[in-house]
């Protein structure tokens, strides 16, 4: 989800066989294999007679540096006979304009909803057009079944009072557990010849590393996820998400597993084992990458390409050419191996409540977002744009096997958003958020593929955001700061590991009890 992973989850980023590409010889493929990653027809190939007049749409697309009239803007345009009037707006206060905007009952037909309290919100003040399931199915059929392939749990987040208002998304890349990364020629230097793989490994490690003046790991102390997920998991839980246990929907922050786990990285921490600023999730590429470090829980599968000037092997070797980075495996508990990932689930396209009345644009908007997220041909332009000039093959000779690579000026992020293209691997469109996994794998380069699945083994929450919730809003802030500062002081050694049994039961009178319920009877009724 890697630090960059946590980091590009907030806004889909975080966060990408024959190919079909946007040029004469491979469009011909699309008429022979159906033009979707499903192998159905795309929903424009059988769309009713284009109107007359092309149909006006609101659109607030994801935050962006997109320009009006950008080239997928005016694709989508061109393509579908309409016409998008783009609120347009980056990243920093996209949330408070939106709220803004929305105050002002200038609501847009379609906008993007990074979390699903804001829905919720959004929801009860009545500005959202209900989009029954069945509305979805029948407009947007691709779309409908790639979601229950890939990311189930995604219908919770735009569930609310037993209603679905708006289309939630896909989050691929979240499948995939953070890397595990050891620099390998400070465990040979420490006199250990293999890559630990269970928690006792670990120790010994770790013992021997401290002899040489390195410590044997660090975290992301400061998340209220990623804080030392990878012994968590190997107890079997991953603090604060939620899980099934004995038939129930329990947190787990506050399972016995959690303690026992507390009990190690609190032994571990007196023994020197842990880089004791770990608390402020500061600077741990920097410690890792100058060898004060030897194994860090969150990296990008990019950490080990020497071919990346970026990666950590490459700035490491800056220092010292000797140096060696490589991946391991998630360690081994008590309870066997668990590798937690954040989950495929993403976030949501809205509808505004005035699509109530308008069924046929509501369709039609559907039936675009399907179109983008599953053709092949109007997924690639709308994430890689157009060959020749936003980008090319890798390697012609081996053909979209090896990969898509960004041409310059492109290759500029900044510049290529202007264009209304989201990023450099092509994962995100920014009109209708990430698209259909299968595709965006088959756009990607086999070798960084073999990267993101190696030692993988991913478990994920049940609702694939643990603050999904209608209460959450209430009390996860205040629940998940309990969850920091709690843990952060046991493992320090300011608290005893006794003082979890106190956090337990502030846990529980802080809101916990409540959402305990409410994430049950979500379980429940979304199984019906």
């Amino acid at each position: 989800m890697k630090q960059q992973l946590w980091k590009a989850r907030k806004w889909g980023l975080l966060g990408a066989s024959t190919l079909l590409l946007a040029s004469t010889v491979f469009g011909a493929c699309a008429k022979e294999e159906g033009g979707t990653a499903e192998g159905t027809a795309p929903a424009a190939a059988t769309a009713s007679a284009k109107p007359a007049e092309p149909m006006e749409i609101t659109w607030m697309p994801l935050p962006t540096g997109a320009q009006v009239n950008s080239y997928a803007q005016q694709y989508i345009e061109k393509k579908f006979n309409v016409k998008i009037n783009p609120i347009l707006n980056p990243i920093t206060g996209y949330t408070d304009k939106q709220r803004i905007i929305l105050s002002s009952n200038e609501i847009p037909d379609i906008f993007y909803v990074p979390e699903s309290q804001s829905l919720y919100k959004y929801a009860a003040q009545g500005l959202l057009a209900e989009v029954p399931v069945d509305a979805i199915k029948k407009s947007a059929p691709d779309t409908y079944a790639m979601l229950n392939t890939n990311a189930p749990q995604a219908w919770y987040y735009s569930n609310y009072n037993g209603k679905n208002y708006g289309l939630p998304t896909v989050y691929h890349l979240g499948r995939y557990n953070a890397k595990q990364a050891w620099r390998e020629d400070l465990l040979k230097k420490a006199g250990v010849d293999k890559i630990p793989e269970t928690l006792e490994e670990f120790e010994a490690a770790f013992a021997k590393l401290k002899q040489i003046g390195v410590y044997g790991m660090s975290t992301i102390g400061n998340s209220y996820y990623a804080q030392f997920h990878t012994v968590f998991g190997a107890f079997g839980v991953l603090p604060p998400q939620w899980m099934v246990k004995d038939g129930k929907v329990v947190n787990a922050a506050v399972q016995p597993e959690a303690k026992q786990a507390l009990t190690l990285l609190a032994d571990w921490f007196k023994k020197g084992y842990i880089d004791p600023e770990f608390v402020t999730g500061k600077d741990l590429d920097v410690k890792f990458v100058n060898g004060k470090v030897a194994f860090l829980d969150s990296n990008a599968y990019t950490a080990t390409l020497p071919t990346n000037p970026n990666s950590h092997i490459s700035k490491a070797r800056k220092i010292d050419p000797n140096a060696n980075v490589v991946f391991g495996p998630l360690p081994k508990g008590p309870a066997g191996q668990h590798g937690w990932a954040w989950g495929t689930a993403g976030h949501i396209l809205a509808f505004g409540k005035q699509l109530k009345d308008q069924p046929e644009k509501l369709a039609k908007i559907l039936e675009i977002i399907n179109a983008i997220q599953n053709d092949e041909e109007t997924y690639l332009a709308m994430t890689w744009g157009e060959k020749g000039k936003h980008y090319d093959l890798v390697d012609p000779a081996k053909g979209p096997e090896a990969g898509l690579k960004r041409l310059p000026p492109y290759d500029d992020e900044a510049k290529l958003s202007t264009e209304g293209l989201f990023d450099s691997v092509g994962l995100t469109t920014v009109f209708a958020d990430q698209g259909n996994p299968a595709l965006f794998e088959k756009f990607t380069d086999k070798e960084t593929s073999k990267l993101r699945s190696m030692y993988d083994g991913a478990v994920s929450d049940i609702f694939g955001k643990p603050d999904v919730l209608t209460s959450s809003g209430k009390y996860w802030g205040d629940l998940t700061k309990l969850k920091i500062d709690t843990y952060a002081a046991i493992v320090f050694g300011n608290k005893p590991v006794s003082a979890f049994d106190d956090f337990v039961k502030q846990w529980y009178s802080m809101g916990g009890t409540e959402l305990e319920k409410e994430a049950n009877d979500m379980y429940n009724s979304m199984k019906k």
